[in-house]
Formats: structure tokens, sequence, C-alpha cells
């Protein structure tokens, strides 16, 4: 499903949401990401995949996977060298809505606190939680009850929150699991009005061995606000997005309803396939169509600010005009990896009916099957050699194929991307920080944009007459110019 673009109105869609524990496994995320990049626009990991990218001036450079028309949002905002999160996620480019990290209410590699925002519709809030049970007192649910949080619209709580509970673990899991901790947690999530989504006993992550007990550790609570309006729709448990990771995944849709609305940004277009003769020609056609209208700027010596402002929206229609009529409107990437072809998904897909068919076994008898283990852990082993393979193919087909041009861009596959969203930023004290794009743009206007003062008075320099302080201009001949001797190429480098 794609977003609607009308001119410059949008059309508000739903948003797709996955959720996985990934494991820290870096085909898992590629999967993800690729055979599922139609199918969600925003994916919240945890454990996500976070490794060497590249070399710059000498130094490793780690971080996320980087992927063609997902723009990763990592949990702060300065990562130290031996950083790694454990909650992030990857959001879709679209138009119709807008996601601000709020690192100005807490910055930790175990949650993260998104807001998500469109034109003339309520905030919505998604806390992606890691729980390391173990650190008991320093756990990050323990601390978010501590934090000043407003849960006055739309919030949904959910990750991996390592935890057992009566309310929602299976009858086979021991009752020596659930803690004073847990009953904590569980009374502050009452307080504050949250209710659960999973039903009991819905198996979340299944058994990896004979040795243990299928459990429900992956959870999703939400405030009164969003259970009144049906804010977070069509959840679910989707074993067939997991791959290779020991949890199954995660969904549920954000629908506000298909309201038409302004877009800010505009439509923008594609220039990389535009013809510059064709462009030309037809920014002359539109030229001649206001060319009248236009005529005033050539003749006229002095402009008011009215007419300057009157020219300045003429001319940039008319080039929005050209652009429209010869450019394409520029789309998201359909293809997010250039290796990623139909045998990967053809595998992928024979992984997810195997999981779909553990999960169903697992939910009937609550037990270890050997087989499914068997047959599932060879397939994750031939996906992987599979993802090799197609990635050196790949890179040996475009190092053999290369123009002179293209040699330029290869030394970037070394040195990793990264592309970040901007952080809140912080303003002049008694203000809170800016975590909108308006807020942000504003604090970036005042601190660097700021009007000049206002002069004592106005110096208007005398052209006309010779001063005390000028030089005095003698004029040179072509005969007198001295010419550039070439220049000397050192000794220690001229070969004997």
């Amino acid at each position: 499903m794609n977003h609607a673009t009308r001119n410059n109105r949008i059309v508000l869609q739903p948003i797709r949401v996955a959720q996985l524990n990934a494991q820290r496994k870096r085909h898992v995320v590629t999967n993800l990401l690729n055979r599922h990049n139609n199918d969600f626009d925003l994916i919240i990991l945890q454990e996500p995949a976070w490794g060497y990218i590249g070399k710059v001036e000498g130094k490793d450079i780690h971080g996320p996977i980087a992927i063609a028309g997902w723009t990763p949002i990592i949990p702060v905002t300065a990562p130290p060298l031996d950083f790694r999160p454990r909650t992030m996620a990857y959001s879709r480019t679209r138009p119709d809505f807008l996601i601000t990290l709020r690192t100005d209410i807490i910055e930790d590699k175990d949650i993260q606190i998104l807001d998500i925002m469109q034109p003339g519709q309520t905030l919505i809030t998604i806390i992606n939680i890691y729980n390391d049970t173990p650190a008991q007192e320093l756990c990050i649910l323990n601390r978010l009850r501590h934090l000043e949080l407003c849960f006055d619209h739309p919030t949904i709580l959910t990750g991996d929150f390592n935890l057992h509970h009566a309310l929602w673990s299976t009858d086979t899991t021991p009752l020596n699991t659930h803690s004073q901790l847990t009953e904590n947690i569980m009374e502050w999530l009452s307080e504050k009005g949250f209710h659960l989504l999973n039903k009991k006993g819905k198996i979340t992550h299944p058994a990896r061995n004979s040795r243990e007990h299928a459990s429900v550790i992956d959870l999703s609570f939400v405030n009164g606000s969003a259970a009144a309006n049906d804010t977070f729709k069509d959840w679910a448990i989707d074993p067939s997005i997991a791959l290779d990771s020991d949890h199954f995944g995660i969904k549920f849709t954000i629908d506000q309803g298909r309201t038409e609305v302004d877009n800010p940004c505009g439509v923008k277009y594609n220039l990389k396939e535009t013809k510059p003769d064709k462009w030309i020609e037809a920014f002359e056609e539109e030229l001649n169509k206001v060319k009248r209208v236009l005529d005033p700027l050539y003749s006229l010596e002095t402009l008011n600010a009215e007419q300057l402002d009157t020219f300045n929206e003429i001319l940039t229609e008319t080039l929005q005009h050209t652009t429209s009529r010869v450019s394409k409107v520029r789309q998201p990437s359909t293809r997010a990896k250039p290796w990623w072809d139909a045998d990967l998904k053809e595998a992928s897909e024979r992984i997810a009916l195997i999981r779909k068919e553990q999960c169903e076994i697992q939910s009937l008898t609550n037990e270890y099957n050997k087989d499914i283990r068997t047959k599932l852990r060879r397939s994750r082993n031939f996906f992987r050699r599979l993802c090799k393979y197609k990635k050196r193919d790949w890179a040996t087909k475009t190092l053999e194929t290369a123009t002179s041009s293209d040699i330029w861009s290869f030394p970037n596959w070394s040195k990793g991307t990264r592309n970040y969203p901007s952080p809140p930023i912080t303003r002049p004290a008694g203000q809170p920080k800016a975590t909108t794009h308006e807020d942000k743009c504003e604090a970036l206007r005042e601190e660097l944009y700021q009007q000049p003062p206002p002069l004592d008075q106005q110096f208007v320099p005398d052209l006309q007459h010779i001063q005390e302080n000028d030089l005095e201009f003698k004029e040179v001949t072509e005969e007198e110019r001295v010419p550039t001797p070439p220049l000397a190429i050192p000794k220690s480098h001229t070969r004997s």
C-alpha cells in the first residue's frame, strides 16, 4: 500500500508496524527490511544487528544495517565507540507522517520513545522496550516508573519484557519466575491505565531445546486513550517475519482515517533521468506564458519589496511547473538491496512456513519438536549461505561492468552509511527542547539567522569624487603584463 499524493495534497494512510527481537542477527534484519519492505512502514527492533560497517581515518566504525528506503533510528544521539543498542527502529520515507525520537525525555540503549505525528491527527507515542530483567532494580521498566511521562494521548508500550506473570504466561511456566519486581511494574501499569493486548498463553518465544519451556515475553500494553480510540488495530503475533530469530514477530496498524491534507514538503521529483535540453525547452515555454507579468523586472531600475515578492512567487511557480512537466515524481525505493532477488525471497518464505508450522504445533502441545527444529535449522543455514553468495556475485558483476565514472564510488563501500534523524535541539533557558520539525526549524532560525542589529546611520559611499585615502589608479598595458612562469618540478620528484 503506497501513500497517495495529489499535487500538493496528500491522503493520510495507515502506518503498518512490525516488532521483532532480532537477536543481533544481520540476516534477520536484512530479510525483514528486504522481503517486507512493502508490508510495513515502521519496524521496531529489540537486540538489533549492530557491527562493523566501515573505516574512517583509520578508525573502525560500527552501526546498523543500512538499507535504501529505510531510515534507521537509534536510541541515543551520540553513541560511544563501544556502544551497542538494544532497541532501535527503521522507518519508511513517507510525507504523511513524522517520527520524533524523544531523547529529551530519556536517552538509553534499552528504550526508545517515538512520537508519531500525522497532519491534523492526535499525537501517538510508541515506547520500544528491551527489559534486562537480571539488572533487577536497574532494568528499564523499573526506571520507567520514575520518569515524568504524559499519557493523555494514545500510547503503546511494546517490546521484549523478559518477565513472567500469571496474566500472560503459559500454564507450564514455573510460578517461581514471578517476582516482586514484576508485581511492582504491573501495579504501575495498572495505575497508568494500561492493559495487555496479548492473549494469555499465546507463545512469543518458542522452546529452543527439550529443556526449555515455550514462553510469552514479547508484550504490548496500550493506555486508556488508545483503547478508547482503537488506535492500534489488527494487533497479532506473526511468526512468519521472524526468520532466524527465536522470538516471534508482532504486527499492528495505526489507522486514524484516510483524510486529504496539505503536503508541507510539496511534491518531490526525481531529476536523475530528466534531460537538460527538454527541461530548458519547457522552461522557456513557461517563461513565455508569464512574460508580460515579468517585463517590469527587466525595465525597472529599482523594485519595492512587494514587487520582489510577486516576481519571486511567479518564478518559483514557473520552475515548479517546468519540473512537473518533464520529471517523474520521486518514489521511495521499492528495492532495498540490489542483490536481493527471487531466490532469496523463496528461501525466506520457506523458513516462514516452517515457523508457522512450529507455532501451530507448540500452541497445541506446548512441547519442543525436534523434527521441526532440525528442518528449521537447515533452512536457516541455506538462507545464510545464499545471502553470502548473492552479495559476492553482485559485487563481482558490479566491478566487472564498472565504467570510469563508477570507479570513484567504490571506496564508499568501505566507509559505511549513517543516516539518522536529527535529535531534539536545546533552546535558550526556560524553553523546552525543540522536538517537532517546526520547532527545530524555528530554533535554528532564531540561533543562526537572526536579524542584524540596526545601524546608527546609513552609510552611502561617494563613488563620484576622489577621496583622500583612495589608491591611485594606474593603467597597465598588455605589453607590461608579466607572464606567469611555469610551475617548476622539484628535483626530488623527477625521474633519473
